[in-house]
């Protein structure tokens, strides 16, 4: 919501006489337009940092261009204003976009050969290559572990296939546009961004190198050698694991080798994929796609091993856990499957603590092999493993994946040392990721949809399967009848910290739509009801991540103001520390030479008001704003002023009950500035005011606070349909938090005023619709009564349950809450 209607009444009414001061009006219209939207950008930018909103970076960085051109506005408006007078001001401006477009860049690209490495020539310092396929090339070089033949098509590979096909400008116009929260967004842009990779061509020599090495093997011969085609991104298999997110392509032939490669780029940008990237902070240039492909392993059984447990248990993190299927392992970890489960001891040698099997695939011997193999792996990388792996139709072990564990980022230990007296509907459920969250059940079926699932709910599904991912951050916990805590959507969810619970038969018809339930992930039990006892506290994140790193940065060239006392020896170009201070300056000084311009035909220009309230104000009146003719040098006394808006608002400002701490105003210093022609020496109170833009029916009021500022602008007439209030409230002494608390006073008090509030962090703006003259002046009323009691609010507010008390007493007669009040 804009202010859009700035001095909609002025263009007829005032200037006719004198062209350079209708081109100043012009330029300072212009100027507070760019003003607005410059704090709404800062405003967003503060959301993107503090509330836990995540857009991605190609969307930032054109979120910036768009505020630095905003703010380039306001400085070419403020030389129209005031020809010569600042122009050091755009090489501050410039140096402050140059560092910020500095931080938010994206990484060197690197887009040259070689584009294809085989297995056996990659090392530790290999670059340009995902997790995935260097952790098997390290584990075959170094540890001579059974790997399947493979090579791996580069990060370059990918940035040459996007560079080749000019598809950077696309993809970041589209990433720019997403709102991750959006499913329809989500799904459209993902669409387009697939169809974008799907329909480009790969550059020949990619696909002449794959398939040489490919032919090297003696698939040429006439020996048909089918392959797996798999992701192996930058940043997959790390600290963020992509688990299930990205494409694996299997049994591929020869001639379709080029068209899965393609695929597998494509994958990149499914639904899922984006959300979990962009949810994690990273940027799409820095999860970069590089691409594995290997032998196909014709498997009688696959699976994992976590070499330690993923939730605290009698047989926990001291144990091997071994999650078994026949064939291929893609049901057990895509969550459609309950795989048979094994225990084993982490000595060697490794002896089984015990299984649980439907139809055993697996012997006792070929279990305690696989575990012995993962031990060794565990203590080459020095950290807990996730390892997939598969036994060909010979009894052969492969090792096809070898990633660190992720664990449950929950206090489980906190959470099992809970006491509580509630039975629960159901115990001993498989924990796959630990936690405790409340909610109410949704099901997914033919007329609830999972895109329609509501924030807050506990999902009871047969299957648990990647594409959740894309729902995850409007889920407390997950219950599936299927599945594992060695399955994909497992792992995200321990890294999202959401409760989820697997392998629970009939879970859907023990669980109908609609029932409250505590899901207890630590445990492995659901209790009906909401159990406050159990529910954990949880501190809030650090915010230590790639994204507010990046973000933190830099806005520190964006948000942070200096230039608090535009009286101040460094209010000054040179004293611009950030494009706020630049935002802050221009407006300072636009509002000081409109005020302070000789009206035409009059002499004279900004009157100040005598009025018996601390609240320094000039006038400047378009159109019978003042009854009285006031001579030069005085001031205009209240009961001449003839806006009725005006009047309504200080009427309101001016109750007795709200109150104001004194101070003298210094008339002398006041005389100095008219004699000295309208230019405030230093630290006179001039330069604190508050100004006013007043007619019979219209009022544009900028009024400050100390270091919070209002603007009101009301036309309050006979017409119904051009009447309006709009109020913009932004800034103020306290810290952020406190700054919110009292946004969220004022939204609700404005809220049963009847007005419409949008409010982004610590700015508010808010618009009252057309009504008749008398109505909208008991609206300002208790505005001006609102805006005298929040004077000192973000100094005293500490938390919502304080917020909403305020409310209560402010709509009981109460209008001071300063400390001193």
């Amino acid at each position: 919501m804009q202010l859009n209607s700035l001095f909609k009444h002025w263009s007829y009414r005032i200037f006719a006489p004198g062209t350079l001061l209708r081109e100043k009006y012009e330029a300072l219209k212009l100027l507070l337009s760019f003003d607005i939207a410059c704090h709404e950008q800062m405003a967003e930018f503060q959301d993107l940092l503090h509330d836990g909103q995540r857009e991605d970076f190609a969307g930032i960085r054109q979120r910036f261009t768009v505020f630095s051109e905003q703010v380039a506005g306001m400085i070419d408006s403020l030389d129209i204003m005031d020809p010569g007078n600042y122009t050091s001001l755009r090489s501050y401006h410039k140096k402050f976009d140059f560092y910020t477009r500095f931080l938010l860049a994206p990484p060197k690209i690197e887009f040259a050969p070689p584009f294809i490495r085989s297995l056996s020539e990659i090392s530790t310092k290999s670059k340009q290559l995902g997790n995935k396929a260097k952790h098997l090339a390290i584990l075959q070089n170094e540890l001579g572990a059974p790997v399947p033949r493979g090579f791996a098509v580069t990060t370059s590979g990918y940035h040459y296939f996007i560079e080749y096909n000019d598809l950077r400008g696309a993809i970041d116009e589209l990433l720019a546009v997403l709102n991750i929260n959006s499913p329809h967004s989500l799904n459209l842009i993902s669409e387009r961004l697939t169809e974008l990779i799907l329909g480009a061509e790969i550059p020949a020599d990619i696909e002449e190198a794959m398939l040489t090495l490919y032919d090297s093997w003696g698939g040429a011969t006439g020996n048909q050698i089918y392959v797996a085609v798999r992701s192996s991104a930058v940043s997959e298999d790390g600290a963020f694991s992509f688990a299930g997110l990205y494409s694996t392509i299997l049994n591929i032939p020869r001639e379709n080798i080029g068209k899965a490669y393609r695929e597998v780029l494509a994958s990149k940008y499914s639904a899922e994929a984006l959300f979990y990237r962009i949810s994690q902070g990273l940027g799409d240039e820095e999860t970069a796609m590089s691409v594995l492909i290997q032998e196909m392993v014709e498997a009688e059984s696959s699976g994992v091993l976590y070499t330690s447990g993923v939730t605290h248990e009698k047989i926990g993190r001291n144990h091997l856990h071994l999650h078994v299927s026949s064939g291929l392992g893609d049901q057990l970890v895509s969550g459609v499957i309950t795989p048979d489960y094994y225990v084993l001891t982490r000595e060697k040698p490794s002896t089984l603590v015990s299984k649980k099997t439907s139809d055993a695939v697996l012997s006792d011997d070929q279990a305690v092999e696989i575990a012995e193999l993962g031990i060794l792996i565990a203590d080459f990388f020095n950290t807990p493993q996730d390892i997939e792996w598969a036994i060909d139709l010979t009894g052969k072990l492969y090792i096809l994946q070898a990633r660190s564990l992720h664990l449950s980022n929950k206090n489980e230990e906190s959470a099992e040392n809970t006491d509580h007296n509630h039975v629960a509907l159901l115990n001993g459920c498989e924990r796959a990721s630990a936690g405790v969250a409340t909610g109410v059940v949704y099901q997914v079926d033919g007329t609830h949809k999972l895109e329609d699932v509501p924030v807050g709910a506990i999902l009871v599904t047969r299957d648990a399967p990647p594409t959740l991912v894309k729902v995850i951050n409007r889920l407390s916990a997950v219950i599936a009848e299927h599945g594992s805590r060695a399955s994909h959507f497992a792992t995200v969810a321990r890294e999202f910290g959401v409760p989820f619970l697997a392998g629970i038969t009939d879970a859907r018809n023990l669980f109908e739509p609609g029932m409250l339930l505590t899901v207890d992930g630590t445990r492995g039990a659901v209790y009906q009801g909401k159990i406050d006892e159990l529910i954990q506290k949880e501190a809030p994140s650090s915010a230590t991540g790639p994204y507010h790193r990046v973000l933190r940065q830099a806005l520190k060239f964006i948000t942070p103001l200096e230039l608090i006392d535009p009286a101040g020896e460094n209010f000054t170009p040179e004293g611009c520390r950030s494009m706020h201070d630049i935002i802050r300056f221009c407006h300072e000084k636009a509002l000081m030479s409109m005020f302070t311009a000789d009206k035409p035909g009059t002499g004279r220009g900004s009157l100040r008001l005598v009025a018996d309230m601390p609240l320094d104000v000039f006038l400047f009146d378009v159109g019978d704003g003042i009854s009285a003719r006031i001579n030069k040098g005085q001031g205009v006394p209240l009961n001449t002023v003839a806006s009725v808006p005006f009047q309504a608002l200080w009427k309101g400002l001016s109750h007795p009950d709200v109150q104001w701490k004194q101070k003298p105003f210094d008339w002398d210093a006041y005389d100095r500035i008219e004699l000295s022609g309208g230019v405030p020496p230093k630290r006179d109170s001039f330069a604190f005011a508050s100004y006013a833009v007043i007619g019979a029916d219209y009022l544009h009021f900028n009024i400050r606070f100390g270091y919070h500022f209002t603007i009101v602008d009301v036309m309050c007439g006979e017409n119904i349909a051009e009447n309006h209030c709009m109020l913009r409230f932004a800034g103020g002494g306290g810290d952020y938090d406190h700054r919110s608390l009292r946004i969220d006073f004022i939204s609700r008090v404005l809220e049963r005023l009847d007005f419409d509030v949008e409010h982004k962090g610590d700015l508010l703006e808010a618009k009252l619709p057309s009504m008749e003259s008398s109505v909208m002046q008991q609206k300002l009323d208790m505005l001006g009564r609102l805006l005298g009691a929040t004077k000192l609010m973000d100094m005293v507010l500490e938390n919502e349950q304080m917020v909403e008390n305020c409310v209560d007493d402010f709509y009981n007669g109460r209008y001071s809450f300063s400390q001193e009040g």
